[in-house]
């Protein structure tokens, strides 16, 4: 914003039409930068979001395993009991077979996840995301990366970070955008659509919200 200069007149003095023009014209353009930087502070403002971790996730449905557990029907487990926070995960090959429900009840944008698949670099997860007024919402055909060896990220479902175990096999964070935002989400459920891979879900969690602002009315 521009600096503020006076102009200091004596009581009665006459203003020249040129200089008092010039003041109303600093004046605007002052306003106007003033303006645009409120709006540009809203805009950042309402576009804020808070960033929720839950770990140690638990699922009434599918089959969970220790990360140190070789899954049957696979030949290597991630060959430690933690990996990053991933503590637990639940496993299956079996198509349009529910791999786990986990329970949120809670509104956000969207969720990150960690996956990883055995034979994966296929679109082999699906998620459903149950809301509080009954209405459900499905995100089909999600690529997940081969867990064994470290993949690229592509275009596919690009993940945005992975963690490596002690042998190597790897966890892929993924981003899922909630397609409805402003329902209360009750359940998200994983579901598993090939039946020659083997997806890996890990019991961690993140998920984004909007930070609402609040507003206070005066007494």
């Amino acid at each position: 914003m521009a600096k503020f200069k006076p102009i200091i007149r004596k009581p009665g003095e006459v203003i020249r039409s040129e200089e008092w023009n010039k003041i109303q014209e600093d004046m605007l353009s002052d306003i106007k930068e003033l303006e645009q930087t409120l709006f540009s502070l809203k805009d950042y403002v309402d576009n804020m979001e808070q960033v929720q971790t839950f770990h140690s996730m638990f699922s009434p449905v599918g089959t969970m395993y220790n990360l140190n557990e070789v899954v049957p029907g696979e030949k290597i487990s991630y060959d430690s009991p933690v990996v990053g926070l991933i503590t637990k995960q639940w496993v299956t090959s079996k198509a349009q077979t529910v791999i786990c429900k986990m329970g949120i009840s809670t509104k956000f944008e969207s969720l990150d996840l960690w996956a990883g698949a055995e034979n994966g670099d296929k679109k082999t997860l699906e998620i459903t995301f149950e809301y509080l007024d009954g209405t459900t919402a499905v995100v089909r055909e999600l690529f997940v990366h081969e867990r064994t060896k470290l993949r690229p990220k592509g275009t596919d479902n690009p993940y945005l970070e992975y963690l490596l175990s002690p042998n190597e096999c790897v966890w892929y964070r993924y981003k899922v955008l909630n397609p409805n935002p402003k329902k209360q989400v009750l359940n998200v459920i994983f579901k598993n659509l090939l039946p020659d891979c083997s997806t890996h879900i890990g019991n961690l969690i993140h998920f984004s919200s909007k930070i609402i602002q609040v507003t206070l009315s005066k007494q």
